[in-house]
């Protein structure tokens, strides 16, 4: 169990990452709501991604050690 939290940290580590990184190649006549927006949306998404990888691994790990 304790690895699939630790995958979930490590996305979100990752996509802060990758966030930082592409607010500071953007241009600042650019729209931040828009930036912001499309981030508030990737993690979302990358929570949803993270919650049901774990739940699909757990189901199979369960299933298959009975």
């Amino acid at each position: 169990m304790g690895i699939f939290a630790l995958g979930g940290v490590v996305f979100i580590v990752a996509f802060i990452l990758f966030k930082i990184s592409a607010y500071r190649k953007t241009n600042a006549n650019e729209q931040w709501s828009k930036l912001a927006l499309v981030g508030v949306i990737d993690y979302l998404l990358l929570i949803g991604g993270t919650l049901g990888t774990g739940i699909l691994f757990m189901t199979i790990y369960s299933s298959a050690h009975g």
